[in-house]
């Protein structure tokens, strides 16, 4: 048998599990119950027509449906590093069977967790142009939108990008920062450090913007992410699926941040519990901590039963200056804080009868200082299992050590030539034997010069005396010349015990080097905004601003019906003009007014500019009205010129209003 990954801790106590895979080169299924063979998996978007499971039985069948060419390409290119077993959704699931779906859905996290490599097919990229240039699709592929891409995404070991044209782009670790700023998810998740280290409340926030077909896999697509198990109710509805996958999470977790969650309707929702409804409400949590119980010691405990959650929390009474004085509200402490300035959680309980509390103002999550919370007040308690981990745990060194090592010179560095004896396989391409202490490159047209050092059976690439040690961790070399040129290596796991590794040559001038060499940076501030405005007449009206953009263009940036977020950075050395790390955005919106006694009917623009001067944070408002409008760049480029700030607006109007919320994150 192929040497693969040594299975994970949970496959090996779990032997029950049953798994399909299809044959590389004939195209047949097979099922396993036991020593389930090394296998390469396919993570993709369903489009129309795949091949099912029923279809696979009858290749011509199969070969008449048009996701064909998918399945086909992906077993060729499994087949090219030497994988027999691919692991494909689509035609490895009998979906007719719901007990086999219900086991495949809880299992699914261990597929991905236990493959020797993960195929990421975006069939909707370009492989044109780097995914660090701005004219690259990779950013907008619908397979970042998909729920149970989440799960694809973070579970496997090694992750490889295919472009449409099944073109590598790139791999998790060499693409980190970008799919960390697509996705929201911390570039130390694709840096090795595992999820169960994130609280609750931060790894719900990773699903916030993503989408499914069906409601309720709202919530089935994270039970791998949260390491629990329950049995898909289609027809259940996404709300019951989701309370359902959080009563779940409760049983092994004390994490309260699973209870710091906000509605989206401001000001107008009604008393609820603790429980979420929809990952959406998770939105501004991914700041969030897990939950320091220690405080409480041994009234850390809670469960959820048919009179509800049963909890214990440390209470304060609402101060008589509030706004909510005169109602038997009180401010609850979830021992959670903030990453950001390090202030406490807090929601809104109000006491309907006995012991028993509703959560008011359920789309507020109220910050309090940084120091703990007072234990005047603490009541009720119940028990609660601790977190198990042993399933969780990522296996970063169990691929077991290639003894040799297949090089293959992409077309950009064909001219490098060894200078000791090796093996060929081919004009192209040589075998390197683990045991080779090193193999010295020259290029015949640059003089150029590296070499690939096997060190402790893992090749390194060398420049003189030089070695890149991130190759330690990461899949992807890049090193500079003496000539100032660079010479690029990647590897990537084959289905035998070899490894396949690419070398490619980029010249000094090439504008993709920088492409290469320089991470995203992470911004400084970053604002949430309510669209609502309330009106400052004596009619109160509240008047819903539409978003018309963010300028300068923001690949952090979020919009949805209730909130925008945009960030911004602190001033940057190399960028006087601020065209790549902005200190200050607009958000533009319009709004259309109908006569009142105090504001002419027409159409106005609204720029909410928001920024960082020096240690503080600023924001202007600025109004214009028809016909005067300038466009957001107009305006954001009159920010530029020298001078006060105040003195910078390209007009000036009064607001007849005012914004429900706007939130600044940041530490400044």
């Amino acid at each position: 048998m192929n040497n693969c990954p040594e299975p994970s801790l949970q496959s090996t106590l779990d032997t029950s599990s049953v798994m399909r895979l299809l044959n590389t080169k004939n195209f047949t299924v097979k099922q396993f119950f036991t020593d389930i063979p090394c296998y390469v998996i396919l993570s993709h978007t369903w489009e129309q027509d795949e091949v099912s499971f029923q279809d696979i039985k009858n290749l011509d069948v199969a070969r008449s449906k048009a996701g064909w060419r998918k399945v086909m390409n992906a077993c060729a290119r499994a087949r090219r590093y030497d994988f027999d077993w691919i692991w494909i959704d689509s035609c490895c699931i009998n979906k007719e069977s719901s007990a086999e779906l219900s086991e495949a859905l809880n299992s699914m996290y261990q597929y991905y967790e236990d493959a020797t490599m993960c195929y990421v097919y975006l069939s909707d990229v370009s492989g044109e142009y780097h995914p660090r240039n701005a004219k690259s699709n990779f950013r907008d592929s619908r397979w970042f939108r998909r729920g149970w891409t989440l799960q694809e995404l973070l579970a496997p070991e090694y992750v490889v990008f295919l472009d449409k044209g099944w073109e590598r782009i790139g791999t998790r670790w060499s693409l980190r920062d970008v799919v960390s700023e697509v996705t929201g998810i911390p570039v130390d998740v694709f840096e090795g450090r595992i999820i169960d280290e994130y609280s609750v409340a931060q790894r719900m926030s990773w699903a916030v913007f993503r989408e499914t077909t069906r409601l309720e896999d709202q919530a089935y697509c994270l039970l791998g992410v949260f390491g629990v198990s329950m049995s898909p109710i289609y027809g259940e509805g996404g709300v019951k699926a989701f309370m359902r996958l959080q009563q779940e999470i409760i049983r092994i977790s004390d994490d309260r941040s699973i209870f710091a969650w906000a509605v989206a309707l401001a000001g107008k929702a009604k008393t609820r519990g603790l429980l979420a409804r929809s990952p959406y409400e998770f939105r501004m949590s991914g700041d969030v901590q897990a939950s320091n119980v220690e405080f409480i010691g041994n009234k850390s405990s809670y469960s959820f039963n048919n009179n509800g959650l049963h909890i214990h929390l440390p209470f304060n009474p609402i101060p008589s200056s509030s706004e909510h004085f005169g109602e038997p509200i009180f401010l609850a402490h979830l021992l959670c804080q903030s990453m950001r300035g390090g202030s406490n959680l807090t929601v809104y309980l109000q006491n309907t009868s006995g012991h028993q509390y509703v959560q008011c103002y359920p789309d507020e999550i109220f910050l309090t200082s940084s120091l703990p919370p007072t234990l005047g007040d603490v009541r009720e308690l119940t028990v609660t299992e601790h977190l198990v981990t042993a399933c969780r745990v990522r296996a970063s060194n169990t691929f077991r050590r290639s003894s040799q090592y297949k090089i293959e010179f992409l077309r950009s560095a064909r001219d490098f030539f060894p200078f000791n004896k090796i093996s060929s396989i081919d004009e192209h391409t040589v075998s390197l034997p683990s045991r080779v202490e090193e193999v010295y490159y020259l290029s015949q047209k640059t003089g150029d010069y590296f070499q690939i050092t096997c060190r402790n059976d893992r090749p390194f690439l060398s420049i003189g005396l030089s070695s890149i040690e991130g190759y330690i961790l990461g899949d992807t070399d890049l090193g500079e010349l003496d000539s100032g040129n660079y010479i690029m290596i990647t590897s990537e796991r084959r289905g035998d015990s070899q490894e396949k590794i690419d070398i490619g040559y980029f010249a000094k001038d090439d504008p993709e080097i920088r492409l290469w060499t320089g991470l995203l940076g992470l911004p400084d501030l970053g604002v949430i905004v309510d669209p609502m405005m309330s009106s400052a007449d004596s009619d109160f009206h509240d008047y819903h601003l539409e978003l018309q953009g963010i300028f300068p263009p923001d690949p952090f940036g979020r919009s949805t019906q209730d909130m925008a977020y945009a960030t911004v950075f602190r001033p940057h050395p190399d960028d006087p003009k601020e065209c790549s790390h902005p200190t200050f955005r607009l958000l533009t919106y319009r709004l259309d007014l109908q006569l009142t006694s105090f504001v002419l009917p027409g159409r106005y623009m609204i720029h909410v500019a928001f920024g960082l001067q020096g240690s503080s944070v600023w924001t202007d408002i600025v109004v214009q009205n028809s016909p005067y409008h300038h466009t957001s760049e107009y305006v954001w480029k009159s920010y530029l010129d020298s001078g006060p700030r105040t003195g910078k607006r390209v007009c000036r109007g009064r607001v007849y209003g005012q914004f429900r919320s706007f939130t600044v994150f940041g530490d400044c």
